[in-house]
Order: structure tokens, then sequence, then C-alpha cells
């Protein structure tokens, strides 16, 4: 059979890079196309199987890409890559028929699986390594992962020296700032310092795969070590919406352990307070509370306000939700962070659902109990 055709639309990063260079060793044939122009004139030339794109609020051009792609190759299948853990992309993408999402860092296991999975139609099981797979999987660790652990690297670096400037600038070492500034340079430099903390967790923990490409996974206290931090992490944008929080874990003696991967349990947590407070009402409650139900750990967390619409309930978890984007107005941001956040705790062996309330919203994350 012959090698199935993938476009690759990035900028010429080493993240993109990496990623061609890890299909192209696993068989596919790879075009990088870094500029809209050029994909467009790749698109004209050949149909390819698959296009694999980097899909943002700055890079609307590509849109129109993948919008020109679909009329020329109605076949073609889409997969969009997000470089962080809300996955948030231009409105006009849930209009489009995308294939799946990819969001960084991914194993190149899971980057393989992923792609086999969209072109699973074309029969892509005659597809072998070129290798077997120890030494592929050893190979990769060396080079496709090191390089990501530069990028990483690289960009904490930059992080580090923005906070450095904005503490000097924020004391006076360069001129006097008055004090509004100083609010202002001090929210940002939090928030630099927030971003610092995350880019290590992933460095940390994003790169240590078993060969299965699994995620470690550590015996967690649910209410220490996921849901505690990430309320201390989020505590100027609660205070900032004037939310009322309640945190009952802090109500039950002892510990709640699970067993999972800290960076991504404290990612579904995060999106799901998140969630609670963009579309709660201002001034809103937000309720968290823990209850044991047989061998599992039910984390609910609650926000008052507006019920999700009863039309729009079943596609709440669906990967794209252009219905209840539309409902709930330009910004909303459930659908696609829900869909993930499922898929993270599906991984763990538990589940996520919605429940509605009358004067509020409720969604539960199930964990089995370790």
């Amino acid at each position: 059979m012959a090698k199935c055709e993938i476009l690759l639309l990035g900028d010429g990063s080493h993240l993109f890079r990496a990623i061609g260079w890890a299909l192209e060793y696993r068989g596919f044939a790879v075009m990088a196309a870094g500029s809209p122009e050029a994909a467009l004139e790749a698109l004209v030339r050949k149909n390819y199987d698959l296009i694999l794109t980097k899909l943002s609020m700055e890079e609307l051009d590509y849109l129109e890409v993948l919008k020109r792609a679909k009329r020329l190759n109605p076949k073609v299948k889409v997969m969009v890559v997000s470089g962080n853990y809300e996955a948030t992309f231009p409105l006009e993408a849930y209009q489009l028929e995308i294939d799946d999402y990819l969001l960084m860092p991914v194993s190149p296991t899971e980057l393989w699986r992923r792609v086999n999975q969209c072109l699973e139609s074309l029969e892509l099981e005659s597809l072998t390594p070129a290798t077997p797979l120890a030494s592929s999987v050893a190979d990769i660790n060396e080079r496709v992962l090191n390089r990501l652990m530069v990028m990483f690297h690289d960009i904490r670096g930059s992080m580090v020296a923005t906070a450095a400037a904005l503490k000097l600038l924020g004391r006076g070492t360069f001129g006097e700032v008055g004090r509004g500034a100083q609010d202002k340079i001090r929210e940002i430099s939090n928030r630099v310092d927030k971003m610092i903390h995350l880019t290590e967790e992933f460095m940390d923990k994003a790169f240590t795969h078993t060969v299965q490409g699994e995620l470690e996974r550590e015996v967690l206290d649910l209410s220490r070590d996921v849901v505690a931090p990430v309320l201390e992490e989020l505590a100027e944008e609660l205070r900032d919406h004037q939310v009322t929080l309640e945190n009952r874990l802090g109500f039950h003696p002892g510990s709640i352990p699970v067993k999972g991967s800290r960076v991504w349990l404290k990612s579904v947590f995060r999106n799901l307070i998140n969630n609670a407070i963009r579309h709660g009402e201002p001034g809103c409650n937000i309720v968290i509370n823990w209850e044991r139900q047989g061998d599992n750990s039910l984390l609910h967390v609650y926000n008052s306000g507006d019920p999700v619409p009863e039309e729009s309930r079943s596609i709440l978890f669906a990967n794209f939700s252009p219905q209840f984007r539309s409902a709930r107005g330009a910004g909303a941001g459930l659908g696609l962070g829900l869909y993930l956040s499922r898929d993270i705790i599906a991984n763990h062996g538990g589940d996520l659902w919605y429940e509605p309330r009358t004067d509020g919203s409720n969604f539960v994350i199930s964990l089995p109990n370790h």
C-alpha cells in the first residue's frame, strides 16, 4: 500500500519539525507548508489524506486554508493541534468538520495512534514502523522527546527572564511607576509565575512515559494534591469575578486517595473551575464537595447561575458543539475542554458528567478509590 500523504501546516517551529519527523519515521509521507500561500499551492497540486495544523485566534489564515481544502477534497481528514490546556480555537473552527485534535505535549506513540485512528478508513494497519517497536521507542525518546524538552526549557527560560524584568519594573528600578501601573505589573507578574509553574509541571511529568505511552501515575490526595493547588493558582481570578468559594473538602477527615497523573487531574479540575467562573453569573457561588460512592470518589463542582439549556446537554461533552456555543454567545468555552476532560478521566478509569440544578450547574468527576 502506498504511503498516506499528510500536509503539515505550521510555522517551522521545533514542535512541528518534531511532529513531522515522528510521522515520517512511522512511514507517512509528510509535506510541510510554512505559510497559508504554500499550503494552498500544495493543495492544488495534490490530494492529501490528512491535514494536520495548529489553529488559534491568531492564525485565522489557516482556517481559510482548511475551508479551501474541504472544497477541493471533501474526503480529506483534518486534525488540529493546540499548544495549551484550554484548547481555545476561533469560533469559526467549530463550524468545520474537524476529525480530531491533539493537545500538546503528546507522546509519539499517542500521535501515531491518533493519526491511524483518524485514517482508519484507509486501512493504515498495513503501515509498519521502520524498526521494531522497542528500538523505535528508544530512538524516539532520544530524539523527539529530547527536542521537545529543549523547547520547553527555552520557553521556561524566557518566562523566567520576563518575570524578573517585571519585578524590577514594579520596584521602580527603571523609573517611578504609578500605583495603578504597579498593581497591573503585579498581576501580570503573578500570571507569568503561574505559567512558569505549569511549564515545570509539564516538563516534570509529560515526558515520563512507559513503552505503551501511558503517563506516569501516582497515589494522590485529591484534596491536597489536585484541588488545593488549583484553587490557589486561580485565587486572583476568583477574587476579580467576586466569586464566593466554598470548599467543603476540608470538612472530611483524612485524605481522599486516588491514583492518577497529578498534572492531568489538575488540568481537568482547572477546566471545571474556569468554566464555573466564566459561565456563572457575576458574583456567583462555587461549591466544591466530595462523597464516597461504593468504590468511587465523586468530586462535585457546582456554580450558581442559569443551568445549561436542556436542548444543549446531550452535546455538552461532544468534540465540537456549535449549537451550544451559539446559545451561549461569542466567547463560550464549553465543549472541547469538556470533551478533553472526560477523555482524561476515562483514561483514569472514571467518568465525568453534568447534573442540572434549578439554581445552577453541577459537574461530577468520578474516580476509583485507591
